[in-house]
């Protein structure tokens, strides 16, 4: 019997990308735009995916709305942005930047998203310069480099070929300590390319509260 890697699985008026992986949970995850993800064992079948995802149909619809309030109350006229835990007013003016504890734009209404996005993107780049250092000393791993990008799946991504990591740029929004997290996570790879014993037994080394913040990016 062939199974079958991706498909596409409908629940309701919802539709999930389904991908089977060799890993040993379910995982489902709702991105800032509203796609939904639900990555799976090898072993699964089709029948025990769906009565997982029927299972968590009413906090998929809470997820969706949640996502969908915060992303259109970030990018209005008078809305806010938050940054590491703390919200910030948008507002609009000559010069694009955090000043006087707001996030100032230079640019039409219909931009904003789009401009608000490039000024978040240099505070999490000025961040991650900042906190790589200590962790590459603490773990004893080094990158080749990083980069940041919008994903929609992913907190991040590492290239144990290149030496690279990405980080999703929609981390600015959550505590410092989920950045933490992900760098930890992500230098872990770079020696390690799956989730199993070994790996976590490095997780809970240098990182030692890292069930908690990790169960904090899944809500």
């Amino acid at each position: 019997m062939v199974v079958e890697r991706k498909y596409r699985l409908r629940v309701g008026e919802l539709t999930i990308a389904v991908e089977r992986k060799n890993i040993k949970n379910l995982h489902l995850r709702v991105g800032r735009t509203g796609n939904i993800s639900l990555t799976a064992p090898l072993f699964v079948s089709e029948c025990e995916i769906e009565s997982f995802a029927l299972s968590k149909y009413a906090w998929l619809k809470k997820h969706l709305q949640t996502a969908k309030s915060e992303d259109y109350r970030a990018f209005v006229r008078g809305g806010t942005v938050t940054v590491f835990g703390e919200n910030y007013p948008v507002m609009f003016g000559k010069k694009s930047g955090f000043f006087g504890g707001a996030l100032v734009l230079n640019c039409e209404e219909k931009d904003i998203e789009r401009y608000a996005a490039r000024e978040l993107k240099k505070v999490l780049v000025k961040k991650i310069e900042d906190r790589l250092p200590y962790w590459e000393e603490k773990t004893g791993l080094k990158c080749a480099c990083f980069i940041v990008r919008d994903m929609k799946t992913r907190w991040g991504t590492c290239n144990i070929q290149t030496g690279k990591i990405c980080i999703n740029l929609q981390l600015v929004k959550k505590n410092a300590e989920c950045l933490d997290y992900i760098i930890v996570h992500e230098l872990g790879h770079l020696i390690n390319r799956y989730h199993d014993k070994r790996f976590y037994n490095y997780m809970r080394y240098n990182f030692k509260d890292y069930e908690r913040v990790r169960k904090s990016l899944k809500e």
